[in-house]
């Protein structure tokens, strides 16, 4: 195949989910609807298989969430995938849905974005080596994209680029029990950081692999 239509075939395990999560929503009583990322305006190169947001990807994010998301529900997002220039799917590699997710959560100013993932936080130590590793209960972006370019797996920096990058956003982002917050916060104590709910979701079908 083609990195093209490689972009095509994996680009429909983010797109089945959206839709299945939106329908087990509403069917619990939380309204809720399905996107797909290019619908909310997530905008990138050409290169497919690891392609890079537009410039202009969080302004088009905004403008479409002002214009076409109802802001009462639950709007579920694809990750990992969006459109290039010419309208094609083209996926964001590796990190691709955490940088949805704080793509997204830049240009709602949310108060917060929530990475979930299969192990408890950014950790002190690789828990495959050390066993007694603890989580750490907060990071600054600038650390955290640090730790994740020497080895750290659990975020990659690319998904720090909006926080680090969107002037006049400056919310947590929050890796499963670890804040990742604009300033070291060294004696903090983290009580809340949640003011208001949000109403997005992004799921990808490829947190593990991705």
């Amino acid at each position: 195949l083609s990195p093209k239509s490689l972009d095509q075939l994996v680009s429909y395990g983010e797109r089945c989910s959206v839709r299945i999560m939106a329908a087990r929503l509403n069917q619990i009583g939380v309204p809720a609807q399905a996107f797909d990322a290019w619908d909310v305006g997530v905008l990138t190169d050409d290169t497919y298989g690891d392609a890079k947001l537009l410039p202009g990807t969080i302004a088009s994010i905004k403008e479409r969430f002002d214009g076409r998301v109802d802001p009462n529900v639950v709007a579920v997002v694809t990750g990992f995938i969006g459109h290039n220039t010419k309208g094609k799917i083209t996926t964001l590699g590796r990190g691709g849905s955490d940088l949805t997710a704080t793509a997204i959560g830049a240009a709602l100013e949310v108060d917060e974005v929530q990475v979930w993932k299969d192990v408890d936080g950014i950790l002190t130590a690789d828990p495959r080596l050390v066993k007694n590793a603890l989580p750490v209960s907060h990071v600054s972006y600038e650390e955290a994209s640090e730790l994740a370019y020497f080895g750290a797996q659990v975020l990659h920096p690319i998904a720090m680029q909006p926080a680090l990058h969107e002037e006049g956003w400056s919310q947590p982002v929050r890796e499963t029990v670890t804040y990742v917050t604009p300033r070291p916060l060294p004696n903090a104590s983290i009580f809340s950081l949640v003011s208001g709910v949000v109403h997005f979701v992004v799921v990808s079908a490829n947190i593990l692999g991705k």
